[in-house]
């Protein structure tokens, strides 16, 4: 009886075990929601994120920004990582265009906001001396080592973000108006053209393929050629702007719906991104507008616009410009021998120094501003060059032994003796006298 009990709850524990194949469903349902889920959240967030990577406070450092250039719409948030070794703050601001090209970070000039400066990035002039005008739109706070901030974009433009401190750190945003067309806006990719687009003939008038035009642009200096052709529009002047890194179009549409195909040279103007093509961004009088990407090959790569009648400026803005991607490469610089300057040595004269000679008289010597007997060397001797000389002063003064004296010199003994003498009689005379006189007493 026990064996048949435990036999049939061992039954109904089977019955009640859940299905092998329904946990595998359950377990792939999860995986597949929780793939699901991270795509859409890091879909949503990964455009509108920027990170500072590791050592960009370093000048010299190959990358400072993961995302430098991207583009947004008004109210949405753009969060900044900080994965540097320092703290950062990051501000908004335009760029002097008029001194992009000689920058020198070393004397960088960040200049506050200055409610009634009305210059921008097409009027700077060479009078403004800042290398950088804050606008006060964004300001963030200090951002420390792997912490991140977040600010909100407020205004259609372009916000030009760098960090003071550190402003070869820099990303820029383009924030557009949302639009609701999905009809390839700025997508910067090839597509075939529609063919419910409206085309430019007919069978009744035949109409004449657009002729290429040139016209040329100076690039910091340097005049390029710009090969592009259009349909009821004229383009009159082209002009750089490397602050955006942009070609400007200066047009004049003729008819109701222009159409602009311009072709880039990839060594001259190019849009890319880690070594991938990257879109353009266009804007006509400031808006976002609609082309494609006909045409990409290695060496070149051909947009269509559409333009509008009244438009008259067309901005196109990518990433580089050919001379500033020539320049990244490293340049292997012949080494300059140079040659060895000899220096003629300078013989220096050597400086004798005259010792005073002693002011003293023969057979002395100066010791303590007085004349003291020089007793070094004996009698008649001086000392020169540390040795004892016969003194020849000594010698020229000293009297000659002669047989003869001379006549005034006989004279004078004659003259002593006689006084003498003299002198000695008139004494004896006296003393004479003397005695005489006693003897009579």
């Amino acid at each position: 009886m026990l064996e048949k009990q435990n036999i049939g709850n061992l039954r109904s524990e089977t019955l009640h075990f859940p299905n092998i194949s329904s946990l595998m469903k359950i377990s792939l349902g999860l995986i597949l929601f929780t793939m699901i889920s991270t795509v859409m959240v890091y879909a949503q967030t990964s455009d509108n994120t920027v990170t500072i990577v590791d050592d960009a406070y370093l000048e010299d450092n190959t990358q400072y920004i993961d995302n430098t250039l991207f583009s947004s719409s008004p109210g949405s948030t753009i969060t900044v990582i900080n994965n540097d070794v320092v703290s950062h703050m990051l501000v908004s601001g335009s760029a002097n265009s008029n001194r992009n090209s000689n920058i020198n970070y070393d004397d960088f000039l960040v200049c506050e906001f200055d409610p009634n400066d009305d210059q921008s990035v097409s009027n700077q002039d060479d009078n403004n001396a800042c290398d950088f005008n804050k606008d006060n739109r964004i300001i963030t706070e200090i951002i420390p080592p792997g912490a991140s901030a977040s600010f909100t974009l407020n205004e259609l433009g372009t916000y030009r973000i760098i960090d003071p401190d550190y402003p070869w750190i820099e990303f820029v945003i383009y924030s557009f108006q949302n639009s609701d067309s999905s009809d390839n806006v700025n997508s910067g990719y090839q597509v075939e053209e529609n063919t419910s687009e409206p085309t430019m003939s007919s069978e009744s008038t035949p109409v004449t393929s657009p002729s290429l035009e040139t016209l040329s642009v100076t690039v910091d200096g340097m005049p390029f050629d710009v090969n592009f052709s259009t349909v009821g529009l004229n383009v009159y002047e082209i002009e750089s702007d490397t602050d955006s890194m942009s070609l400007i179009f200066y047009v004049d549409v003729r008819d109701s719906n222009g159409k602009l195909e311009v072709i880039f040279d990839r060594e001259f103007f190019d849009s890319v991104y880690d070594g991938v093509d990257d879109q353009f961004f266009i804007l006509s009088d400031g808006d976002e507008t609609i082309f494609r990407e006909i045409q990409n090959t290695s060496e070149s790569r051909t947009l269509s616009i559409d333009v509008q009648l009244g438009t008259e400026e067309l901005e196109i803005i990518g990433s580089e410009f050919g001379f500033s991607k020539v320049i990244s490469v490293p340049v292997i610089e012949t080494p300059v021998i140079e040659t060895p300057v000899i220096e003629t040595p300078v013989i220096e004269t050597p400086v004798i120094e005259i010792v005073p000679t002693n002011e003293c008289g023969p057979g002395t010597i100066l010791e303590n501003d007085v004349c003291v007997l020089d007793e070094r060397c004996g009698p008649g001797t001086i000392l020169e060059n540390d040795v004892c000389v016969l003194d020849s002063s000594s010698i020229d003064n000293s009297p000659t032994v002669s047989n003869t004296s001379s006549p005034s010199s006989n004279k004078e003994m004659i003259i002593s003796f006689s006084v003498a003498f003299g002198i000695a009689g008139v004494i004896g005379i006296i003393l004479a006298l003397i005695a005489k006189a006693h003897k009579k007493k």
